[in-house]
């Protein structure tokens, strides 16, 4: 089915903006608009603010088969707002909102209907004498903030999501990992893989990596810092700040990858960069890893993405006996829904229990064999 609507962006200051727009008029959709405008204010990345652009526009498609207005949703009594919902998440369960052949899954159309009730909940804040959005109920949540304490608050809650599907996490195993080093074409690709393995960086963060400012190489850290004017348009996640460790094999590569390829890197800071072409030396896109992760897989067999290899940084950290909020912290996440109380990890406890890691890990990588 062809949208009405239509999610555009464009770049303003280094920064990427979105908006809603409707295709037949042509003319930008205001409160969408504005409410994007509010998400990129709170420095969520921009393929987050994307995301939510795409949900708020399924919405706005179902409303118009309907033949209702937000306003006229807002009138609506308990009952029907309800069934309004539910019957939007069948909706958009039978795939009717976009045209891929898949059809999404209950976690993926209820998570479309949260971030829809975030919009419709801004409205009421900002738009006064909108109405009430009857269907959402206060229910008592439980969380761990990022210093480890346990806390509880009230949420608001909608009764009619789907049943939720099972979660299966995307893992990789040493071994498969072990095997996409050796089939790496170049240095620069093992030297991504390796620093996403043993960081746990979202890609976005390590492509925005400034192999200057960045990297400390005598005590192996890399910098995670938040930058919104990036070549590549690759950005840290919420505006965060963290400190990541790498061992001393990715080191002795990462060295002789900058040795390598010292001239065109003498043109950029950014430490991943493309090799070749008219483009050789400009930041390497979220794109161009995507391909080579393609790439890898069509020679091996072995499926891979970034944030796959996420999954391994904190499956083989846990194995190694990581306390749940060092991960955590490593990971750069906001805060732990399932842990018992821990106090706040000092940036030399987790330093160590890289270093701890690394030294008994050794044999993962043969070094001499990747270099």
């Amino acid at each position: 089915m062809m949208s009405r609507y239509l999610v555009e962006s464009q770049m303003n200051k280094g920064k990427e903006v979105f908006w809603i727009s409707n295709a037949d008029t042509l003319m930008l959709e205001p409160l969408p608009s504005k409410y994007l405008k509010h998400k990129s204010n709170e420095h969520l990345s921009p393929n987050t603010v994307k995301a939510i652009a795409y949900a708020i526009s399924y919405y706005l498609m179902y409303l118009d088969e309907e033949n209702l207005t937000v306003s006229e949703m807002f009138e609506m009594p308990y009952s029907i707002q309800f069934e309004h919902f539910s019957d939007y998440l069948e909706w958009l369960k039978s795939g009717r909102h976009c045209d891929r052949a898949q059809l999404p899954n209950n976690n993926t159309c209820n998570t479309y209907l949260a971030v829809v009730f975030r919009y419709l909940q801004f409205l009421q804040m900002d738009q006064a004498g909108n109405g009430d959005l009857k269907v959402l109920t206060e229910k008592e949540a439980s969380y761990v903030n990022d210093v480890g304490v346990r806390f509880k608050r009230m949420v608001m809650h909608f009764n009619g999501y789907l049943p939720p599907n099972e979660h299966r996490s995307r893992e990789i195993v040493g071994d498969n990992l072990a095997i996409l080093l050796d089939a790496c074409a170049c240095l620069r690709d093992k030297v991504l893989l390796m620093l996403l393995a043993e960081t746990g960086m979202r890609i976005g963060e390590l492509l925005g990596v400034n192999y200057v400012r960045d990297i400390d190489y005598e005590k192996r850290i890399i910098r995670v810092e938040m930058r919104e004017d990036n070549q590549n348009h690759a950005r840290a996640k919420n505006a965060e700040y963290r400190d990541t460790y790498f061992s001393k094999e990715t080191l002795e590569i990462l060295q002789s990858y900058l040795s390598e390829n010292a001239e065109l890197l003498s043109r950029t800071e950014y430490l991943f960069i493309v090799l070749h072409g008219r483009t050789a030396g400009n930041a390497m896109s979220v794109n161009a890893v995507y391909s080579v992760l393609k790439l890898l897989e069509k020679n091996t067999g072995i499926k891979t993405t970034p944030h796959m290899l996420r999954h391994y940084f904190a499956n083989e950290r846990r194995k190694a006996g990581w306390a749940m909020l060092e991960i955590s912290t490593a990971l750069g996440h906001r805060s732990i829904r399932t842990t018992e109380e821990y106090l706040s990890v000092a940036e030399e406890e987790l330093e160590a229990a890289a270093e701890k890691y690394y030294e008994e890990n050794e044999a993962l990588y043969d070094i001499r064999k990747l270099l």
